[in-house]
């Protein structure tokens, strides 16, 4: 092989590359590119084996970059439930924030929340950029829960917890703090040089004896970067605040205020609600139409812009409820006192009036800054009970309200709403431990507020999106549905005589009403559901599809979202007559806001089912070797899911544990076949099981067929 040919085959690999310098290209691709014969592949190989020797062009699997031609950029690793890792990097240009995916290959040793220096590459055959960590800048602090293991005099490992980074971390027996094998800890990472190498660390904090209840609570509180109590900076300046007078209504403040304490209001609540965001009421007009107002929490009036207040509450993005315990977004003396609408206190709120018509038809709505004094505080069983007894305090109020809902309830899903019935279950709580499962009844008040908070999100959104000044805004969101996932739900349900046309939001509706009362309901409702994409926030508008509503954002809950506190402040300064420099301002803040609401919710959703799964681990312990019916609830490679009843608590039947025969999964069908016998066992079978392990620390529950 001649030294001129290698030597021209680089400069053309080089010319080309100068020419493209962010394209990632695999050897086919760039033979192809340079239009070289295959009979000269050889010759290219060689010529490009040199070129990564040199350290000229870099080789990541397949591909090939130009390593001089790469723009580097300073960016922040961030967890990222869209990218296939996990993981993101969040670069801020003159021009915008762009968040580009990185495989977790090229994330060399970043984490989240690492200031790193990437570049960009691009792929020939699609539009999609990823980033590539080449320099960690600034670490930040990583803290991880995980199980201590592997003590020996010297040293020991944890093992992380974190779903994304389920790595040992090595520890001198030295900085284990007492930690024993078995206990759980949280561990901060000290030094790591190298990805194929475990990071060393020291613990920080004991938490306690893996499985044991209490600790598991406080391994998700830590896991999770949650704290009930807030920083100092937060502490200081809502004493200073109460100090000065500010958490005190003054009449000037009333004076500016549509004042409403003597129109009829209260709030319906559950029985344990401790934060009361809205309040409603209700009468008719001199048209016949129906007046509803719903009165929100004027937290925006408390918790100003920039603040410490404000900083904390857009870190935290909402509260989070894990049984027995709340992490909540704002103080305490706020959350559930200063701004909940207590009964017979006023508050002040941001209320949305609105005329309805006996259609359904929003015919006006108007927002303002109002003061309540709520008159009565219900639960939603109080409010039901006089609505079925026709007996009790405000009883015209209430059934004037169940009567709107109908009607509210009736146009909505003629217009396309997608109604889901999910079986709920009670979980009574006591001494930190569960004491009771039971079926919760869907109510007609609890359908009833939600109608009403439907309504004054959807009028809130409308309000902005109607603006002819292109308001930046923070919309509720809701994509169709994959069409792949919906042709399987037809699939499904097909078996049990259904018909679904994937494509149809009308066909989908009306299989959700024939399931109605029939032993699959809550299967079929299920399925449908994990088809369905998830709502998210978003600056761009695409609509609910769930809803069926053009325009949709949150606006109904401020204690306890940040997206409707910023919802509150743009619809307050529009109203006032918003300038240049403010949407300037929203225009840069709502999509970063949008995706850290998103994130922050996911992760509370998260949460929130693991405090459940404790519980639900802990209650099933008393019940080993007992046997249950329950219903198929999903199928996997592993095994077999099943909803225990009446409890609808879930565990796993593993292949492993199916001794009758060797069974297969069949994916597109839903079940899995035993190959010899061709027994099945489909999403929605009814079957008996038997408990046989329960392990709280990993949250499983382990099942024998029966």
């Amino acid at each position: 092989m001649s030294h001129s040919s290698l030597r021209n085959f680089k400069q053309e690999i080089i010319n080309y590359f100068r020419r493209h310098p962010s394209s990632s290209l695999s050897f086919n691709d760039l033979r192809k590119k340079l239009g070289v014969d295959k009979s000269k592949k050889k010759i290219l190989r060689h010529s490009l084996a040199e070129l990564v020797n040199q350290n000229t062009i870099f080789k990541e699997g397949k591909f090939y970059r130009f390593r001089e031609g790469s723009t580097f950029y300073l960016g922040e690793v961030i967890s990222d439930s869209e990218s296939p890792s996990g993981y993101s990097v969040e670069i801020i240009k003159e021009d915008g924030v762009y968040i580009y995916p990185v495989r977790r290959r090229n994330l060399s040793t970043a984490l989240v929340g690492d200031k790193v220096e990437v570049s960009v590459i691009e792929f020939l055959h699609s539009s999609e950029k990823e980033a590539f960590v080449e320099n960690i800048v600034e670490r930040a602090v990583h803290r991880f829960t995980g199980k201590v293991q592997s003590v020996s005099r010297d040293y020991a490992f944890v093992l992380t917890d974190d779903r994304l980074f389920r790595n040992d971390i090595y520890v001198p027996s030295d900085l284990l703090k007492g930690a024993k094998n078995g206990d759980k800890v949280v561990v901060q990472i000290t030094r790591w040089d190298y990805p194929d190498i475990s990071p060393e660390g020291k613990v920080i904090e004991v938490l306690g004896e893996a499985g044991d209840v209490e600790t598991e609570f406080r391994v998700l509180i830590r896991k999770y970067n949650f704290n009930k109590s807030f920083p100092k900076t937060v502490r200081e300046e809502l004493r200073k605040m109460e100090d000065e007078g500010k958490l005190e209504i003054n009449e000037n403040e009333l004076a500016e205020r549509h004042d409403l304490r003597n129109e009829v209001t209260f709030t319906i609540d559950p029985e344990d609600a401790k934060d009361h965001d809205d309040a409603v009421s209700l009468k008719l007009s001199g048209n016949g139409n129906f007046l509803l107002g719903v009165h929100i929490a004027d937290v925006s009036y408390y918790v100003s812009e920039g603040s410490e207040l404000d900083k904390e509450a857009l870190k935290r993005g909402t509260s989070v409820y894990l049984m027995n315990d709340v992490v909540p977004m704002l103080p305490e003396k706020l959350s559930n006192k200063i701004c909940s609408l207590l009964e017979k206190k006023p508050r002040l709120t941001f209320s949305v009036i609105m005329e309805i018509n006996h259609e359904g038809v929003i015919e006006d709505y108007r927002f303002v800054p109002s003061v309540i004094k709520s008159h009565k505080k219900f639960t939603y069983e109080e409010a039901q009970k006089v609505i079925d007894t026709n007996e009790g305090p405000y009883l015209e109020e209430l059934k004037l309200m169940k009567k709107l809902h109908e009607i509210l309830n009736r146009k909505r899903l003629a217009e396309g709403s997608i109604d889901f019935e999910s079986l709920e279950m009670k979980t009574v709580i006591e001494k930190g431990l569960i004491k009771e499962i039971k079926p919760k009844q869907r109510l007609t008040t609890m359908r009833m507020i939600e109608d009403f908070m439907l309504a004054a999100n959807r009028c809130a959104a409308e309000f902005i999106a109607r603006n002819k000044l292109n308001i930046p805004f923070i919309f509720r969101v809701h994509d169709v549905p994959d069409r792949k996932k919906m042709k399987e739900v037809a699939m499904f349900v097909k078996q049990f005589g259904i018909s679904l046309n994937p494509e149809s939001k009308r066909s989908i509706q009306k299989m959700l009403e024939s399931v109605k009362g029939r032993p699959e309901e809550f299967i079929v409702n299920d399925i449908t559901i994990r088809s369905m994409s998830k709502a998210v926030y978003s600056e761009e508008n695409i609509g609910h599809y769930g809803l069926g509503f053009n325009y949709y954002t949150h606006f109904t809950s401020p204690i306890r979202r940040y997206p409707d506190l910023v919802v509150h402040r743009i619809i307050k300064e529009t109203l006032a007559g918003i300038n240049s420099k403010r949407l300037k301002y929203y225009k840069g803040i709502v999509s970063s806001v949008s995706r850290h609401s998103t994130e922050t919710e996911i992760k509370a959703t998260q949460a929130e089912r693991e405090a459940v799964k404790i519980l639900q681990c802990q209650y099933m312990q008393k019940h080993i070797n007992q046997v249950f019916s329950g219903i198929v609830s999903g199928i996997t490679e592993y095994g077999v899911y099943v909803e225990m009843l009446p409890s609808m608590i879930e565990g796993m039947v593993r292949l492993r544990d199916l001794n009758d025969d060797y069974y297969i999964l069949d994916e597109k069908n839903f079940q899995i076949v035993g190959r010899h016998r061709r027994k099945r066992y489909r999403i929605g079978d009814r079957v008996k099981v038997r408990i046989s392990r329960v392990d709280v620390e990993l949250r499983q529950i382990d099942l024998v067929m029966c």
